[in-house]
């Protein structure tokens, strides 16, 4: 596999002891910040409607950034936003500092279908009051010094390997090798949705495996919802022996089982996170004046006092 189709992948030693975690965070309370993290960019991209590969490239570089980044030292509110403005200049799609910190206080202002927004109530107003996501010069000029400061030290803390293969195009190349496309027209829709569902992964399966196992176990779980039939290796070109398709994309079995179960345990993670910390996003992610973890600080006063 060439080089354009592969990442540089984590250590064993930076995903048993990330530098949040030697700096106090809690591994629980450290997967609840990336899934918020990467769902906020999520959402912010669908806002700012990006395509899902700049959304995709933001979340993966938002993941690279915390394998050697503290959460305590650099919030996470912040890192969304310098990722997502590194992430649109790097695949063209370039948005403007002041877009991308609209879109976030509006996210955190008011209930929108993203789960770290606040709950809709029976108070919430049908049309929501523009002052309440307003946001004034002096409050968008500091976040602005900050999430360009930070887009600085994202290049800096990852060496500038800015390259990232995305599985979405192997994909498409996969299903066609395998003939699966004109039978199985909602394949690709399901196909990608695993993809995207891996990007909230407390796995960080986008840091672990590379693209090809990627895209060749999402077409496993959709080709079974659609009840596509793959063909054996004899009949895959290039195939010459026997063993599952999957092995013909450079994929061994025990690899393509643990992603499977994975990407099948991602939804039900998601849920108890949401609703673990539904109504309680804002505060936890709350920024201070002087740019610190503000939230998390209390959070972690919190639990060291022992409360729930």
């Amino acid at each position: 596999m060439g080089s354009l189709l592969a990442n540089p992948l984590a250590t064993p030693l930076q995903l048993a002891a990330s530098p949040s975690q030697s700096d106090g965070v809690p591994q629980d309370l450290e997967a609840s910040l990336r899934f918020a993290g990467c769902a906020l960019i999520q959402s912010a991209g669908i806002l700012l409607r990006l395509p899902q590969t700049t959304v995709a490239t933001a979340i993966v570089l938002f993941q690279r950034f915390y394998l050697v980044s503290s959460m305590r030292e650099h919030p996470i509110r912040q890192t969304v936003s310098a990722a997502l403005f590194l992430s649109s200049k790097l695949t063209e799609q370039a948005r403007k500092p002041r877009d991308i910190i609209n879109i976030l206080t509006y996210i955190f202002s008011v209930p929108t279908p993203c789960p770290i927004s606040p709950p809709k109530t029976s108070d919430s107003p049908a049309k929501p009051d523009p002052e309440t996501y307003y946001v004034p010069e002096s409050t968008y000029f500091a976040q602005r010094t900050h999430l360009l400061q930070l887009e600085t030290h994202i290049l800096r803390a990852i060496a500038f390997q800015t390259h990232i293969a995305l599985p979405y195009t192997l994909a498409i190349n996969y299903l066609q090798a395998l003939d699966a496309l004109k039978s199985h027209p909602t394949i690709v829709k399901r196909t990608f949705g695993y993809l995207t569902d891996a990007l909230l992964s407390p796995s960080l399966l986008y840091l672990t495996h590379q693209p090809n196992a990627l895209a060749v176990a999402a077409i496993y779980l959709a080709a079974r919802e659609c009840g596509a039939k793959m063909p054996d290796t004899s009949v895959v070109p290039g195939g010459g022996r026997e063993g599952g398709w999957w092995e013909v994309f450079d994929v061994e079995r025990e690899e393509l089982g643990f992603l499977v179960v994975c990407l099948k345990a991602v939804g039900e993670w998601v849920g108890m996170e949401v609703e673990k910390w539904r109504g309680k996003w804002k505060e936890l992610l709350t920024v201070g004046d002087d740019g610190s973890a503000e939230g998390l600080e209390r959070e972690l006063q919190r639990r060291r006092r022992g409360e729930k």
